[in-house]
């Protein structure tokens, strides 16, 4: 199995529509902030609502420098939002994070 068919991420050619969203969310929780509730303006409304969670790509693997995880010890990230295997790099919601040999999967299957 490749990390592809694992999780989907953008090609480095969306990354710019990627940050283009990452930043209007946080302008709009910034704007919630500066102006309160009152301010929020939308059509869309969700009636009958529960909060559930559901699953998001992270990577999982050995820690280096982590900043609470020991080096050596297996941790998950947080959400995983691009990765460029070529350039050796992953961006989750908290950090960076430079990429150091993939387990292959196969190996550990048989």
């Amino acid at each position: 199995m490749k990390f592809n068919d694992l999780v989907s991420v953008a090609p480095e050619t969306q990354l710019p529509e990627l940050v283009a969203r990452l930043r209007d969310l946080a302008t709009a929780l910034e704007d919630f902030v500066r102006f309160g509730p009152a301010a929020i303006e939308t059509d869309v409304t969700i009636s009958d609502w529960v909060a559930a969670k559901r699953a998001v790509p992270v990577l999982v693997g050995k820690m280096h420098g982590h900043p609470n995880i020991k080096d050596g010890k297996v941790g998950a990230t947080t959400e995983l939002f691009y990765v460029d295997q070529g350039a050796g790099l992953a961006r989750t919601f908290n950090r960076w994070y430079r990429l150091g040999p993939a387990l292959s999967l196969s190996e550990n299957l048989q």
